[in-house]
């Protein structure tokens, strides 16, 4: 347990990688503003609504486009951590998940792990697929208690509630290379 990740490292993981994922949103909604333009039905929006982007195409951009894009460009980057255990951030600190025991996790465990942590963001995304707006209250309540269960890490045990769940743990990376779980 004493070689396990706490909170301060994690928190700065975190937050590298939501400047990475805003950077990359805005960036592709520069790129792609114009596309997204396109699938917004004007006629839902009332003239006093339309008239507060008149003329102000980075109020669209920043309070419609970038958005919409940076929830799904976080999915897809937080999938990674899924597939090989760390993000970008996560790399460049020098951490990974593994199983709790110090050994590498199975890519099984830590696509659990990564739907337990991003359960909010994939009920809210059906919840979007088949419009219901209840399921979406379900996922935000999920949501708030892994967010809560976030700081279950200043523990003794350095594990999140989604640790927890999914039996794993945020180690050095260089105390997992080479050591794998017999599962």
């Amino acid at each position: 347990m004493e070689n396990r990740i706490g909170f301060g490292r994690r928190l700065g993981a975190y937050l590298i990688d939501l400047l990475i994922i805003i950077g990359l949103a805005y960036i592709v909604a520069s790129i792609s503003g114009d596309f997204f333009e396109k699938f917004v039905d004007f006629s839902k929006i009332t003239d006093a609504q339309l008239e507060v982007f008149d003329g102000k195409p980075n109020l669209w951009l920043f309070s419609v486009i970038v958005p919409i894009t940076a929830v799904l460009i976080s999915f897809i980057y937080n999938l990674v951590e899924g597939f090989t255990g760390y993000t970008l951030a996560k790399y460049l600190l020098g951490i990974q998940i593994g199983n709790q025991d110090g050994t590498q996790a199975s890519q099984g465990k830590l696509m659990l792990r990564f739907a337990i942590k991003n359960i909010s963001s994939i009920i809210g995304l059906i919840a979007i697929a088949l419009m219901a707006s209840t399921l979406n209250t379900v996922g935000s309540v999920l949501g708030f208690v892994i967010f809560i269960g976030c700081f279950f890490v200043l523990g003794e045990s350095k594990l999140a509630f989604h640790d927890m769940i999914a039996k794993t743990a945020v180690y050095w990376r260089k105390d997992l290379e080479g050591i794998s779980a017999e599962e």
